[in-house]
C-alpha cells in the first residue's frame, strides 16, 4: 500500500486525465470518471488499514484470552466465543484486499498511472450552502441562455443527499465509537466479558467502513458536480 513521495494529489490527477482528452466534452466525462476512480482508490486503502487494525485488536484480544486462560482467570468457553470474531475479521481484511486492488486497477485503466502514484491525503468535500446553489443555478441559467441545465441540477442533488448519508455514516461511527469505549470499560471494571468487547470493536469497524464508503461517494458526486460546473464549484461557500 506504499505511495510514491512525489505522489499526484487529486487535481493533478484530473489535469492529467484533461490532458488526454480530444475535446471539452471528452474532458469533462473522463474526468467524471477519474474523480470517481480517485475517491474509490483512496477510499479503498483507507477501508483496508481500517480492516487490518481491526484485526491486529482482535488477535490481541485473543492473545488476552490465552494469557487468562493459562492464569485460570478466564472462562473455559469465553475464549471459544471469540473465535467468530476472529474469522469475521478474517474474512474482511481479505475482502478490503480485494477491493483495494480492485480499485487501484480500475484507476489505472482509467487514468493511466499507477496506483502509488495517487497522494491519499484527503481533504472533506462539503456541502454547498442555500447561496452557493443559488449561484451555480443562475451561472448555469446564464451558460444555457434559459432555464439550468438538467445534468447539473441532477449532479446537485445527488452531491447534496450524498452529504446528508454522509453526516449519517459519521453520526453512527461516532455512536459505535463511544460504545465500544464503554464496553471496554465495564470489561475492565468486571462487567461483560471479552466477546462483548470484540463485538462492539466490529460493530465500530463497520460503522467507520460504511462512514469511509459515504466519503468517497460524496467526494464523486462534488467532483462530478465540479466538472459539469466548469470548476465554479470551488469558488462557492460550503458547509463544513
Amino acid at each position: 500500500m506504499a505511495v510514491s513521495p512525489g505522489a499526484l494529489p487529486v487535481g493533478a490527477v484530473l489535469n492529467h486525465v484533461a490532458r488526454l482528452a480530444a475535446d471539452a466534452a471528452d474532458a469533462r466525462q473522463r474526468t467524471i470518471a477519474a474523480v470517481d476512480a480517485c475517491a474509490r482508490l483512496i477510499a479503498a486503502r483507507q477501508r483496508l488499514t481500517l480492516a487490518l487494525d481491526g484485526q491486529q485488536r482482535i488477535e490481541q484480544l485473543m492473545q488476552l484470552a490465552d494469557g487468562r486462560e493459562r492464569a485460570r482467570r478466564l472462562r473455559p468457553d469465553e475464549r471459544e466465543a471469540l473465535q467468530p470474531h476472529l474469522e469475521a475479521v478474517w474474512a474482511r481484511a481479505a475482502q478490503a484486499l480485494g477491493e483495494w486492488r480492485d480499485a487501484g486497477h480500475h484507476f489505472t485503466s482509467v487514468t493511466h498511472l499507477l496506483p502509488t502514484q495517487l497522494s491519499h491525503a484527503v481533504a472533506q468535500a462539503p456541502a454547498l450552502t442555500p447561496l452557493a446553489g443559488q449561484v451555480l443555478m443562475q451561472a448555469q441559467v446564464r451558460e444555457a441562455g434559459g432555464g439550468p441545465s438538467d445534468e447539473v441540477d441532477v449532479a446537485s442533488c445527488r452531491y447534496m443527499a450524498a452529504h446528508r448519508r454522509c453526516q449519517e455514516a459519521e453520526a453512527r461511527a461516532r455512536a459505535a465509537r463511544v460504545a465500544r469505549g464503554q464496553a471496554e470499560s465495564g470489561w475492565r471494571m468486571g462487567r461483560g466479558s471479552l466477546s462483548g468487547v470484540a463485538g462492539a470493536c466490529l460493530a465500530e469497524m463497520a460503522s467507520m467502513d460504511a462512514w469511509l464508503a459515504a466519503e468517497a461517494r460524496r467526494a464523486a458526486a462534488r467532483g462530478a458536480l465540479c466538472a459539469l460546473t466548469g470548476g465554479l464549484m470551488w469558488q462557492l461557500p460550503l458547509e463544513r
